[in-house]
């Protein structure tokens, strides 16, 4: 499954929420919803939280239960 992603509004930086949805996706999301995604693996979905972060500490953390794109 291709990666796909939905662009960061504006170009405030994000924290973001990386886990797995019901049917074992990879999904990496803002807090705020603007921005996200489903992603192949474990490390895209970081990946792209890095990135859309600045690559802050703190800026990403792991979701404990599913996770959904859009909140």
């Amino acid at each position: 499954m291709p990666s796909s992603h939905i662009s960061s509004v504006g170009s405030a930086l994000h924290s973001f929420i990386v886990g797995r949805d019901g049917e074992g996706h990879w999904i990496a999301r803002d807090e705020q919803g603007h921005s996200g995604g489903v992603f192949t693996d474990r490390a895209a979905a970081i990946h792209f939280a890095m990135v859309e972060s600045g690559h802050r500490a703190g800026a990403v953390r792991f979701a404990t239960g599913h996770l959904s794109l859009f909140g």
